[in-house]
């Protein structure tokens, strides 16, 4: 979380440093894949101490814990009592999602990407956050539609490097321009519709001074009326103070 903290610094006074003589160029001092590194930071940056949570769909609660390790990035899962593994390898120019049985790795087909997870509608990807990893995106110039929850933010879109790859062609994100937060995340697919929606609910601030989430609502929508959830699940951390 340093990482994070340390770059929206660097962005927050680049911006301040330009608001008063050249605001329209402000924001172009940094670019969209700046912006999803320190997202990525915030994400695994906990000291490889693991950070629990649950994920919930109805009455059905599944524990889950992820935790940073190098270049690796470890999550398990626990059903029927048994906890399960795989892995997000961090490549210079790609990212792999491992599975590991019984202490032995295996890459995972990337057809299997988009696999429930234990009787929830949160699959492989949406667990691992692969699309944080996608370049090429571009911050998007949208003042009318860019406050989430009452909070100012850079909308940031990613298209899929391999869209033939994941349930996703691209995907746009709500950041918040003060302290890093992605409050919202859609994930269109092909044909352009919305297919899931990601939303923060509540933050949790950790003592030195960053941000992590508490709870992420993740909407599914209906492929024929993709204003319409026809699912809703929970992400639920643990409290990190």
């Amino acid at each position: 979380m340093a990482g994070m903290k340390a770059l929206f610094r660097k962005l927050m006074l680049v911006a301040a440093a330009f608001l008063c003589v050249i605001p329209a160029q402000a924001e172009e001092q940094f670019s969209a894949d700046e912006l999803l590194r320190a997202m990525r930071d915030m994400t695994v940056s906990q000291d490889n101490k693991d950070v629990l949570g649950n994920i919930r769909k109805g009455r059905n609660k599944v524990p889950f814990s992820l935790s940073a390790r190098g270049e690796t990035i470890v999550f398990q899962y626990k059903q029927n009592n048994a906890w399960s593994r795989f892995d997000v390898r961090i490549k210079e120019k790609s990212v792999d999602l491992i599975r590991v049985v019984k202490g032995k790795a295996q890459v995972m087909a990337p057809s299997a990407y988009a696999t429930s997870i234990a009787g929830t509608d949160v699959c492989y990807e949406d667990l691992s956050l692969r699309f944080l990893y996608w370049k090429g995106g571009k911050i998007v110039d949208d003042p009318a539609n860019s406050r989430i929850k009452g909070r100012d933010c850079y909308i940031v879109e990613v298209p899929n490097p391999t869209p033939k790859i994941g349930q996703f062609s691209w995907v746009r994100m709500w950041v918040d321009k003060e302290n890093g937060t992605a409050w919202q995340i859609d994930g269109h697919g092909a044909d352009g519709k919305l297919k899931k929606r990601f939303t923060i609910t509540s933050i949790q601030k950790l003592d030195d001074g960053s941000w992590f989430f508490k709870q992420m609502k993740l909407e599914v929508r209906d492929p024929k009326n993709p204003t319409k959830n026809i699912s809703i699940n929970y992400m639920d951390m643990q409290d990190l103070k």
